[in-house]
């Protein structure tokens, strides 16, 4: 038996922004992300197309992202999520989420189950994250490691592009009522020079350690950056960029550095997408 196609016509409702919101997990991923993530939990907003992104070690921890997420827009932008909408999964329909819905006056919609096209937004959320992902992991030569910080790094572009939804803006203008900045962006993987306090270095130690680029910390206005020698993500404002440079690099000397330009990240704070305590998150469970 043939599967029949699902109506492309079947909710032509024009829906406020964050007044439905579409889930959907991907993984396990085959192999952990840097700080022991499995799954990518993403939330899309039907209005602008707007994506969130959650980095998790398991499944279950979906459900405290959905309900600080919903509580946070609501109280952020003064609008009421009134209807949600996933594939029925166990993970968005624990009794604890059900009372939240109900406490919330939000509508539950499950789609059928195995008939995909259903949860369309999501899914195809979902495929565009990833394979914006996989291009960029290719392109920086870097391994399935990275894939936390490549999903993530993708969606704060994706945000940043035009949307379908609205012509000639993109998700970012819609939700926050102001242009984006991408003065900022850098290209993902690429060879970065991290500059070492004068209150954290010694006498003889190098003025600046090798890195690669990763991504945004919003918040905090500052790049992620993997530090190669120490071997995990740190955070840093003082960062000079090789955008010609991928992979493994190796050390640089400190008459180098003396020729250096560092920069710090200069984003609009009116328009920050992550909180502090969503910051703290992603340095947890993220790559």
């Amino acid at each position: 038996m043939v599967q029949k196609p699902f109506p492309s016509n079947h909710d032509k409702r024009r829906y406020d922004t964050f007044e439905l919101l579409h889930f959907d997990i991907c993984g396990p991923m085959e192999e952990n992300s840097l700080g022991g993530s499995k799954y990518l939990l993403l939330i899309v907003d039907e209005a602008s197309g707007c994506m969130k992104g959650f980095c998790l070690r398991a499944k279950s921890e979906s459900e405290d992202c959905i309900k600080t997420y919903i509580m946070k827009v609501q109280k952020q932008f003064g609008k009421k999520v009134k209807f949600v909408r996933h594939d029925g999964a166990r993970e968005f329909a624990t009794n604890s989420l059900k009372d939240f819905y109900e406490d919330e006056g939000i509508e539950q919609q499950t789609t059928v189950p195995y008939a995909h096209q259903t949860n369309g937004t999501a899914e195809r959320a979902i495929r565009t994250i990833v394979t914006i992902g996989r291009s960029m992991l290719h392109h920086a030569k870097l391994d399935k490691r990275f894939w936390a910080e490549a999903a993530m790094t993708a969606i704060y572009v994706k945000n940043r592009l035009l949307s379908p939804k609205i012509e000639h803006k993109t998700p970012f203008e819609i939700v926050y009522k102001c242009k984006p900045s991408v003065k900022h962006m850098r290209v993902f993987g690429c060879r970065t020079y991290i500059l070492t306090p004068k209150e954290k270095r010694l006498k003889w130690d190098p003025k600046a350690r090798t890195g690669l680029f990763l991504g945004y910390e919003e918040v905090s206005k500052a790049y992620r950056l993997y530090d190669i020698e120490a071997g995990q993500v740190v955070i840093s404002r003082d960062v000079n960029f090789d955008e010609s440079t991928f992979g493994l690099s190796p050390t640089i000397s400190d008459e180098d550095v003396d020729d250096l330009d560092f920069e710090s990240l200069d984003i609009d704070g009116r328009c920050s997408w992550i909180d502090e305590a969503w910051m703290k998150q992603r340095s947890e469970h993220a790559g």
